[in-house]
């Protein structure tokens, strides 16, 4: 077999293969089998007071940082909150933001000393966080959504059982956000072993999953696990909270990065998750604060530092999975410490294909994509010398490509689907299919019925039909465009819009109406 090859000019060791490589593991992507809509990535900066325009473009410039789309802020028991700049600045860039409150003001003791709503006053601290979103909406920023209650399973004043959360959201905060547009986040657990119990009594509750437009829950405990009734019910299923738990010990590194890149892969093919946030962007100054925040710990002023490469592996899936992508089917793990997820974007021209290798050596890769034919692919890496860097575009026309991908790190690599360049339709010279084309010999086939136009009657045409995405879809026999037609309504083809070829005529577009 003869080889293609080309050296990228960003490692020496990694070589493309538009055949196969020696000892490579395959990865089948199927863009035909999709998952969940992806609706973004995101981090918290609660009790923060600024951020700078680096720090900013770090975080979710699209181009130059790690392309954040999701925003995560606190609500102060006194329904205010110190992050209104930090806001301003993310919806700047498009991002959604979104608030969760810690506390209410209208607390009563249970327990003993303990402390949580107190429902004679719900309604009251509804109508301060409709407030909230008001007095936000008046600065600049159109808040997304708003949680219910970070963390309702604690112990502390953030306390709520299950069914007396799904009493709140039902008849308090569902009724008082309802006309806003303001989705609400249902629930928002510490963890997997706490999840379920919210979920059901939502489930239980018909005014609270009405209201409910995203189940969420951090990370702080258990294994990830599917809820397909949570998007059969037409609803979003988050995580909104989690920082890495491998290590207490600081790790600005791939260490870190991969393990939190790890959690993300799990949550979004197990669980299925729609989206997907980091805890802190910055945290405490202490060292001792272990590796909670995408900025490191006790460095001085995050504004004078580069942020760790927990932020970077995040934008190798948010740059490149944007809020409306698909999650599709590809080999998830093809080799040991080897994790694969793949997503098409909304226009369905591309397909990102994002691979964590936590192995000390590169991992070689045969992409097989099926009857999806590709056009080129390019690079991404982030390892211990690079953030997200580019490397150089590679031809493909074909549906398979190789390539290898440097040790311990998280690579992202967009596939650009193969299209026929696109061309005008020939210039207007007849009136109907009926008619011919007076300027067209009569045994020639660089004339192809469309529109108004017409090949010669009564003579065959071999037309070639493919998909917007470049698949063959069959060959047909025809005199004209109509008798085409017919033909792939016969043949049980679908309505929509074809690309149909003949001869040595250029590529046209047809629609089948």
């Amino acid at each position: 077999m003869s080889f293609a090859i080309k050296k990228l000019s960003l490692f020496a060791c990694s070589v493309v293969f538009l055949g196969t490589l020696a000892n490579a593991a395959t990865i089948n992507v199927d863009i035909g089998k999709e998952y969940q809509r992806i609706s973004g990535f995101g981090a918290a900066s609660a009790w923060a007071g600024s951020i700078t325009d680096k720090n900013a473009a770090f975080l979710w410039d699209s181009t130059s940082g790690a392309g954040l789309t999701l925003h995560r802020i606190r609500i102060a028991p006194d329904g205010t909150t110190s992050e209104t700049s930090i806001a301003k600045k993310a919806s700047e860039y498009g991002v959604k933001v979104w608030a969760a409150p810690w506390t209410s003001k209208y607390t009563v003791n249970y327990d003993g000393d303990k402390k949580h709503l107190d429902f004679n006053h719900a309604q009251d601290w509804a109508n301060t966080i409709l407030k909230f979103t008001q007095d936000m909406r008046k600065e600049g920023v159109n808040l997304y959504a708003i949680s219910s209650q970070n963390e309702p399973d604690g112990t502390g004043d953030n306390h709520y059982e299950p069914d007396e959360l799904a009493r709140w959201v039902g008849d308090y905060l569902g009724p008082t956000l309802d006309t806003t547009g303001i989705k609400i986040i249902g629930t928002e657990a510490i963890n997997w072993y706490g999840f379920p119990n919210y979920k059901k009594a939502f489930f239980n509750y018909p005014a609270a999953l009405k209201y409910t437009d995203i189940f969420g829950t951090h990370e702080y405990g258990g294994d990830p696990a599917a809820y397909p009734e949570i998007h059969e019910a037409g609803k979003e299923f988050w995580e909104t909270e989690v920082y890495d738990l491998g290590s207490n010990k600081e790790d600005v590194g791939m260490g870190s990065a991969l393990r939190v890149a790890g959690v993300i892969h799990d949550a979004l093919t197990i669980a299925n998750m729609n989206a997907w946030h980091f805890w802190w962007i910055y945290s405490c100054s202490e060292a001792s604060c272990g590796n909670g925040a995408l900025w490191p710990q006790g460095q001085g002023n995050p504004d004078n530092v580069e942020p760790t490469k927990r932020l970077w592996v995040m934008g190798n899936f948010s740059r490149f999975a944007r809020p409306g992508a698909r999650r599709i089917d590809a080999t998830k793990n093809p080799e040991a410490n080897v994790k694969v997820t793949a997503y098409r974007d909304s226009l369905k021209t591309k397909i990102a294909v994002v691979i964590l290798n936590s192995k000390n050596e590169e991992f070689k890769a045969d992409f097989d994509f099926g009857n999806t034919k590709i056009g080129s692919f390019k690079p991404y890496v982030t390892d211990d010398n690079n953030n997200l860097k580019e490397g150089s575009e590679v031809k493909v026309d074909g549906t398979k490509c190789s390539y290898s991908v440097p040790a311990r790190s998280a690579t992202t690599i967009e596939f650009i689907l193969w299209q026929e360049p696109k061309v005008e339709p020939p210039a207007d010279t007849a009136k109907s299919d009926t008619n011919l084309v007076s300027s067209t010999p009569a045994d020639s086939t660089t004339a192809i019925a469309f529109g108004k136009l017409s090949v010669p009657q009564n003579r065959q045409h071999t037309y070639k039909v493919f998909s917007t995405l470049g698949a063959l879809v069959g060959e047909f026999q025809a005199t004209h465009i109509g008798e085409l037609r017919n033909a792939l309504t016969n043949a049980g083809l679908s309505r929509g819009v074809y690309m149909v070829k003949c001869g040595t005529a250029k590529m046209q577009y047809m629609v089948l109406k």
